[in-house]
């Protein structure tokens, strides 16, 4: 757990240093939940995060409540990228040689 000082201005806002907003990949327009144990407060990010997300220095693939993914379905996605991908390279390709 790492402990940091922050200042709260007039309006009685925060600001989350960009380390943190980097280790738990919290966006702009994301929400946080405020909950209150006594004298301490705790803020919980509102959002189960899918697709790639940074964890620290890595870039990991999350999906929603835990499920894995088969690897069927990850070469499903892959195939599907590769072909999105070579669909607009042959495009370009094509669209490169032509003079107006």
């Amino acid at each position: 757990m790492k402990n940091m000082t922050v200042p709260i201005d007039r309006a009685g806002r925060i600001v989350l240093p960009k380390g943190i907003r980097e280790d738990l990949a919290i966006k702009p327009g994301d929400t946080l939940t405020v909950s209150v144990h006594g004298s301490s407060l705790t803020l919980t990010p509102n959002k189960e995060s899918t697709g790639f997300v940074r964890k620290g220095k890595a870039l990991v693939f999350a999906t929603a409540g835990g499920a894995s993914l088969s690897n069927e379905m990850i070469s499903s996605l892959l195939d599907e990228a590769r072909d999105e991908q070579h669909g607009r390279s042959i495009t370009g390709f094509q669209g490169a040689g032509r003079k107006g």
